[in-house]
């Protein structure tokens, strides 16, 4: 293919497994984006000398200026879902650290010490299927949350980007409510607690989403559901458990996005997910992120022989050694390596594997994006 293409249709090509004038890049995202820390070494770099926003508080992720996305030849943009102007976060602070409540009521603390938020405290920690019946749910239909999310994605697909969405999932909005710990002991002690409270939360999640992709849908490229269900070595709970209990509210999800949107649905799970690509596949998932190279069983060139005619991968270039401690060489390396396995008959989009850190280089950075630019054309 010889055409240049625009952005979207560049990504649109990779996502449908057939090769576009290059491997499409990304940056920006909740999970592919840059902690504010590393983004103001990034600019000072590049000579940018302008005040840096935030974009997700728990992460400390920036908003990254457009003359830098341009700069990395980036293909992407996004448009989030906005919190309600009647929600009161309860913010407050002291000589150790800085906390607030979000939406659903699940308290966050970010020490002074620390570049993150961590949830800290959680609202239904003791509750009974009784009291999820009486719990105050945030509305999903408040109508500020969707206030100028059609415009600025109608301008995103008009400057022919490929325009991304995050969204939480049932599973891992349902534990920030009752704490992980509880959520994992009870889906074998009391499994219709659990079933209770991801239907509970389920239901909410599908009116805010129905509604936010009323408005978005026409122009989205793909829509990401921000889902953990792995740790490094594996599973979080029993496959079986997975199945049983996290699969099918994920399954109705889907079918609820699937209904108001035609962009692709992506699943993120940091961790080793290869254990359950096939249950992503069955489910109508069809991109997987961020691909965790250093998780076991992740082999970027062995996912792509056994899922690479079913299922996209997206991100890839490692976060936990490569670019942080490598050498430019080595992120060089670690780019064209990922490119050469996953790049194949498309199905790629080239990204960091979860969000840039903040001993991450400036110079690993541009090293990335330069290598992506050059060694991901495919003729």
């Amino acid at each position: 293919m010889n055409k240049i293409l625009s952005s979207r249709e560049r990504v649109l090509t990779a996502l449908d497994h057939k090769e576009p004038d290059r491997v499409p890049l990304d940056l920006g995202g909740y999970q592919s984006g840059i902690t504010t820390i590393a983004y103001e070494k990034l600019k000072n770099q590049l000579g940018i000398n302008r005040p840096t926003r935030i974009s997700e508080r728990n992460q400390q992720l920036a908003v990254i200026d457009d003359e830098v996305l341009k700069e990395f030849g980036i293909d992407t943009r996004y448009v989030f879902m906005k919190p309600s102007v009647h929600w009161d976060p309860k913010e407050g602070s002291d000589e150790n650290s800085t906390w607030y409540v979000d939406e659903w009521g699940a308290q966050w603390k970010k020490p002074h010490t620390s570049f993150y938020y961590d949830p800290v405290g959680v609202p239904l920690k003791e509750a009974t299927i009784e009291d999820l019946r009486h719990y105050p749910s945030p509305d999903p239909n408040e109508k500020s949350r969707f206030e100028n999310v059609e415009k600025e994605a109608q301008a995103i697909y008009d400057a022919g980007y490929a325009l991304g969405t995050t969204v939480s999932g049932v599973f891992e909005q349902a534990w920030y409510l009752v704490g992980l710990e509880r959520i994992m002991i009870e889906t074998i002690e009391n499994p219709s607690f659990v079933e209770a409270l991801l239907d509970q939360v389920l239901a909410i999640l599908s009116q805010q989403y129905s509604r936010f992709l009323e408005k978005i849908g026409q122009y989205l490229t793909f829509i990401e559901i921000w889902e953990d269900i792995s740790s490094q070595q594996g599973p979080l709970t029993s496959p079986n458990i997975y199945r049983k209990i996290i699969k099918p509210r994920t399954r109705d999800l889907i079918q609820v996005i699937k209904s108001k949107t035609k962009a692709k649905v992506a699943l993120h799970s940091c961790g080793s997910t290869s254990w359950a690509i096939d249950d992503f596949i069955e489910i109508g998932i069809q991109v997987l992120n961020p691909v965790q190279v250093s998780a076991a069983h992740m082999d970027t060139k062995e996912l792509k022989r056994k899922y690479g005619n079913s299922i996209s991968f997206w991100g890839g270039i490692d976060t936990q050694r490569v670019l942080p401690r490598g050498t430019t060489q080595e992120v060089e390396d670690e780019v064209k390596r990922r490119i050469d396995d996953l790049g194949e008959r498309g199905g790629y989009l080239l990204a960091p594997v979860h969000n840039i850190q903040p001993d991450v280089p400036p110079e690993n950075i541009i090293a990335m994006y330069q290598t992506g630019l050059k060694h991901g054309r495919y003729h």
